[in-house]
């Protein structure tokens, strides 16, 4: 142990996968007592974004979907590496998802399909010169031009009609008012996924949700460790030292029972905030029942704004992100049903068993929808006579195709009516509804909040500049060279806010240059013009 960390507190302000990484990073790395880790959580239940829940007789829900990639989340391999599986004995987390990925790999067979249900030829980008012309001066751009400019503000209007466009916009939840900043990053980030972009060759896939195949784990992890959780306990306010620096001396909470509570850091003591959470203020409904659409006051956001008040210019500006909900939310589905009718006739039309065909897009939807059929089963509770997939529409104000209503006021019913019309499956329509357990929209009104155009200064650093123990964690931290929308972007955050604040000789996994290997490049450019 080592003796000036022995008696040291660390607290997290909320309960998401960066406050998880960066607590075993204390434990493995900060050589920390686990009963001096504290994570303080608002809500009942651990995971942040990284959810999964639900039961067979009641349906179960995952918010969003997370996509993993082996050549490129170097911190979060190592994060996972540290971790037992729950499931096999003797190995980690990291082989554990890697071993199911590598027996059961990625490539879409119906990436598009039109509005006659026809399977749509993607390997062609659909490129014109000035689209090439374009990217490539995007590509070589120096961000600190690209301030508050949007991917319309940069592309003419052909790009936005390219399979590229579809292609892309929807594996990674872009809108054409996103920031340039974040496709130039992603472009330079997974330039390896662009020449198989059409098949999601590279996505990995975990065993079960994330929840259950990665934040479980690591939880186990750390109760074996004796970190300590405090659930259902939501911090209002960080009170700072007096001066020009950033000390924090305590943190406001208020319990469940909505009991203040004030907890007092000692000067060795250090904090962890997630600033800025993008499934704030989401809603499920139901079958019968559309979600609701809350965007009022997310409390990551008024947190953020409170602390950054009080250090202008220091803490960042929350404002880009959190004020546009009408721009930053989609709304998902997931549905589970008795049986396989709905998933066997899906494998027919796709040419992909479950787990094998990654996302499948609806090119004409006028909710751009698109659908996953995971591995099954994608719960551990499912057991083999029940089937999950999940889908999400990027316009949900836009009125559908075949339900005439905006997706934002749709049942679970009428997403599912509608996705049946564009499968062209009515035959089937009336014993696909038979087999629904439930269909469960989701609606998330900040989703895409890290996609919102924004000034370079506008997300803090790290550690920034003047901090003696406080740091940042979360989609909403300046990380040079990495994307956000990532679990691997919380796992380096984590990581590096640990080092940084211990002042640890030891190296974050840097991020992997492939935009500079000659011969990713070569593929690159073959696909820019290949037919």
């Amino acid at each position: 142990m080592d003796i000036k960390n022995k008696d040291r507190h660390a607290y997290f302000i909320g309960g998401g996968l960066a406050s998880l990484a960066g607590a075993v990073y204390l434990l493995t790395d900060g050589n920390f007592k686990g009963e001096n880790i504290h994570i303080i959580e608002a809500l009942p239940i651990l995971g942040g974004s990284n959810d999964g829940s639900g039961t067979k007789s009641e349906g179960f829900v995952c918010r969003g979907g997370r996509m993993l990639n082996e050549e490129t989340y170097e911190n979060f391999w190592d994060l996972t590496s540290k971790i037992p599986s729950l499931e096999i004995s003797n190995i980690s987390v990291k082989d554990e998802i890697l071993a199911f990925d590598h027996a059961n790999p990625t490539h879409a067979k119906a990436r598009l399909v039109d509005k006659d249900a026809k399977i749509l030829p993607v390997t062609d980008m659909q490129f014109n010169t000035d689209d090439r012309l374009k990217m490539l001066n995007l590509f070589f751009t120096d961000e600190d031009k690209l301030d508050n400019i949007t991917i319309r503000d940069w592309f003419g209007d052909h790009f936005f009609t390219t399979n590229f466009w579809y292609l892309w916009q929807t594996t990674f939840a872009f809108q054409e008012w996103s920031s340039l900043f974040e496709l130039k990053r992603y472009m330079n980030r997974m330039i390896v996924e662009f020449s198989r972009i059409d098949t999601l060759e590279g996505v990995t896939r975990t065993t079960y949700n994330q929840y259950e195949s990665v934040i479980l784990p690591i939880k186990s992890y750390l109760d074996k460790h004796q970190v300590d959780f405090s659930l259902s306990k939501t911090v209002t306010d960080l009170d700072f030292k007096p001066g020009d620096g950033i000390t924090v001396t305590a943190i406001r909470c208020t319990n469940a029972d909505g009991e203040a509570e004030t907890i007092q850091l000692n000067k060795e003591d250090i904090c962890f905030f997630t600033n800025g959470c993008i499934t704030d203020n989401s809603n499920n409904g139901d079958y019968d029942t559309p979600a609701k659409y809350l965007p009022d006051n997310p409390p990551s956001f008024l947190l953020w704004q409170r602390i950054a008040n009080k250090k202008p210019n220091l803490l960042g500006n929350p404002d880009p992100f959190f004020t546009k909900p009408d721009q930053t939310k989609w709304y998902s589905f997931t549905c589970s049903l008795k049986g396989n009718e709905m998933l066997k006739r899906i494998e027919e039309f796709s040419g992909n068993k479950p787990g094998n065909g990654a996302l499948m897009t609806f090119k004409d939807s006028s909710w751009r929808m698109s659908i996953v059929v995971a591995a099954q089963p994608h719960f551990k509770e499912q057991g083999n006579d029940t089937t999950i997939f999940w889908g999400y529409g990027l316009h949900p104000d836009n009125v559908g195709d075949h339900v005439k209503k905006a997706m934002i006021d749709c049942t679970g019913e009428e997403i599912l009516t509608e996705l049946i019309h564009h499968l062209h499956f009515e035959k089937y329509e009336q014993k696909i509804k038979e087999s629904v357990i439930n269909v469960i929209p989701t609606m998330m009104p900040y989703i895409d909040a890290l996609f919102q155009p924004r000034a370079k200064t506008d997300r803090p650093d790290v550690v920034p500049k003047g901090s003696t123990n406080l740091a940042l964690i979360s989609q909403f931290v300046e990380i040079p060279e990495d994307m956000v929308f990532t679990e691997e972007y919380s796992v380096r955050a984590a990581r590096l806010a640990v080092y940084t604040l211990l002042k640890l000789d030891k190296e974050v996994a840097p991020v992997t240059s492939h935009n500079k290997k000659p011969e990713v490049l070569a593929k690159a450019v073959h696909t820019a013009y290949r037919s």
